[in-house]
């Protein structure tokens, strides 16, 4: 709602999040500033406190971001992990030293002026752009605010905003850095370059057992095993439980005579309609018709094309106004009607081509009906099923039994890790991808009633741990063939890069691409005019880097495309833009001069924050989470 209330208006209030989100630096120091005596607050600065509810507010839009970014609420442990007690406190004495330092020196606002912006939010305003007081009220009630302490707020940070335009109004970025970011984007060079890789070295290399071991043991914890779970699952769904023997012929005839639109095509019609200002006019115009005028010579005398006269080939419900629509359903093609009393005015209907209706015979749907009919009838036993579980597991019946007397299935995965992967390292089918059902088999342990999980299709997960394999290490000898695998990868790396650096040397004395490229068997490429931004997708991004890092006639060696790939290079070419200035990327304009916007509002709490005396309540702060439980 807070997010609403401020994303909703425009300029002062962009500041005042300028203030209180951009200006969301580490607290400077006040490690020795808390203390234990104020429950009604969470921070003061001077005479200036910032109140529970202020505290409250602030930090359910610090979590409720982060929220929308992962798809589900923060638990408390993943708060403190993101540190949104800190950012938090942080926005809240940045704002509280600018309330102070308004006041000090005297800024403020005048009420008429308060209630201008407060009537021009239009989180406030009414379907006509008027303010209205109710729904004023509505939304401050939605974030339990009252209406003092909102009016006391927005008068807050309309002075912390003049502070603010003063202190960023006129920053310009200087055209001298412009002019470096252009020169620097539209830099372009010619690059002669040879790819290296496992082709050019003399076979794959074979590791030996000690070769093998000693790889081992420097990446051991790569092939651990993690933790596994054995785990049995019974699916309560509609579609687990519909039983398609129990519907009978006789319902599904019913079901299709009730229903048999839904099995076919409706009559549809091509309607074409002529709207006239007045009746006199639609009169004149039916005439014209009955003497032989065409529909498309009235149309044009009315002003009209064919684009304005046509509603396509439409079915009946397709037609709003039921005059006009009751009119098209009754001619026949190529008649016309009457003057109707149209939705906007006197109306002239004509009918073009006729699709007849068609249905599917009941022996082609009849299936689809079976079965839509069983999950149908499928709602009421799946309730029951779920109190049948619930009733046999309180009673004391085991996960075998309760599933048993609901009438369900048990699925048995013997050995499962947190990712919904097997021993090998595949994903075990029904389980990889279902995140909660994993996250509480993981959470608990084995021989507990576990609270049914609800499922995306309305129906509920009942699960039971049946084992839990602690983490290990594994040996050599049980990933033998990956470990062979990536030390083959590994050996072969580092023997293409080796080769490659021994290659650049060679450029570096002196010797000739093309004579280094015939004597080892590989060929020069060229990559002409590539920039910092397109020579990644010609050469690699840590080749292209390298070409930029060194001037004309430098060789250097870096990865290239591949994973296997190493390009050794040389910079033919270097060539500045014409025009620097039109090679300037505005994003980063913009990230440079919000940078520098941020740094002076920055320096300025920085500054501020010596002149009055900072104090910070834990207790306050506990007072306000309790607020949000």
């Amino acid at each position: 709602m807070l997010n609403t209330l401020r994303n909703a208006t425009t300029g002062w209030t962009a500041k005042i999040l300028l203030v209180l989100l951009v200006a969301s630096f580490a607290v400077w120091g006040i490690g020795d500033v808390f203390r234990a005596g104020n429950q009604n607050a969470v921070l003061s600065v001077g005479q200036t406190e910032v109140s529970l509810q202020e505290y409250a507010l602030a930090y359910r839009q610090a979590s409720s971001g982060i929220s929308r970014q992962l798809g589900r609420p923060l638990t408390a442990e993943e708060a403190e992990v993101f540190g949104i007690d800190q950012t938090v406190l942080s926005q809240l004495v940045s704002g509280a030293i600018l309330t102070e330092q308004a006041r000090s020196i005297g800024l403020g606002i005048s009420d008429q002026r308060l209630a201008r912006l407060i009537a021009d939010d239009p989180s406030f305003q009414d379907a006509s752009g008027s303010f209205s007081r109710a729904q004023f009220r509505n939304l401050l009630s939605e974030v339990g605010l009252r209406e003092a302490d909102y009016i006391a707020f927005q008068e807050d940070a309309a002075m912390r905003t003049q502070i603010v335009d003063a202190v960023t109004n006129g920053i310009v970025l200087p055209k001298a850095y412009e002019q470096a970011i252009g020169l620097f984007n539209g830099e372009r060079r010619n690059v002669s370059y040879i790819s290296v890789g496992p082709a050019a070295l003399d076979g794959e290399p074979e590791p030996t057992d000690e070769a093998l071991q000693t790889y081992f043991e420097a990446n051991k914890a790569t092939y651990a095993a993690p933790e596994y779970r054995g785990l049995k699952v019974a699916r309560l769904t509609r579609e687990a439980i519909a039983n398609e023997d129990a519907v009978t012929e006789e319902a599904i005839a019913a079901d299709y005579a009730q229903y048999q639109s839904r099995y076919g095509q409706p009559e549809r019609r091509e309607v074409s309609q002529i709207v006239f200002p007045d009746r006199a006019a639609a009169e004149e115009a039916a005439r014209k018709l009955a003497d032989g005028a065409t529909f498309e010579n009235v149309a044009r005398a009315a002003g009209k094309n064919p684009a304005d006269t046509s509603l396509g080939l439409v079915s009946r419900e397709e037609i709003p106004t039921p005059n006009i629509r009751d009119a098209a359903f009754s001619l026949n093609s190529g008649q016309t009607s009457d003057v109707i009393d149209g939705r906007f005015g006197p109306t002239i209907v004509r009918v073009g081509a006729i699709e007849p209706a068609s249905v599917r015979p009941l022996e082609e749907v009849s299936g689809e009906i079976r079965r839509a009919l069983a999950l149908n009838n499928a709602s009421d036993a799946l309730n029951a099923a779920y109190q049948t579980y619930e009733d046999a597991r309180a009673g004391g019946a085991t996960f075998d039994e309760a599933v048993e007397e609901a009438g369900l299935k048990i699925e048995t995965y013997p050995a499962v890790d947190s990712e919904g992967r097997d021993p090998s390292g595949d994903p075990v089918e029904g389980v990889a991808g279902a995140g909660e059902l994993l996250r509480e088999v993981f959470q608990t342990e084995p021989g507990f009633d576990n609270i049914p999980i609800p499922s995306d299709d309305n129906g509920y997960l009942f699960f039971d741990v049946t084992d839990v394999q602690p983490a290990r290490d594994r040996t050599l000898d049980e990933v033998r063939e990956r470990v062979v695998a990536d030390w083959t990868q590994a050996e072969l790396l580092r023997l293409v890069e080796e080769r490659a650096t021994a290659l650049a040397e060679a450029a570096r004395g002196g010797k000739p691409l093309q004579e280094i490229a015939e004597e080892n068997g590989l060929t020069v490429e060229n990559a002409s005019g590539i920039t910092r931004q397109s020579g990644a997708a010609e050469i690699g991004s840590q080749a292209s880097a390298a070409a930029f890092s060194v001037g004309r006639g430098g060789v250097a060696s870096a990865k290239g495309r591949g994973a296997l790939e190493q390009v050794v290079l040389k910079v033919d070419e270097v060539a500045p833009p014409a025009s620097p200035l039109d090679n300037v990327n505005q994003t980063q304009i913009s990230q440079v001069q919000s940078g520098l916007t941020n740094d002076l509002v920055q320096s300025y709490v920085s500054r501020a924050r010596t002149q009055f005396p900072l104090e910070v309540y834990p207790n306050g702060i506990e007072n306000a989470k309790s607020m949000m439980r």
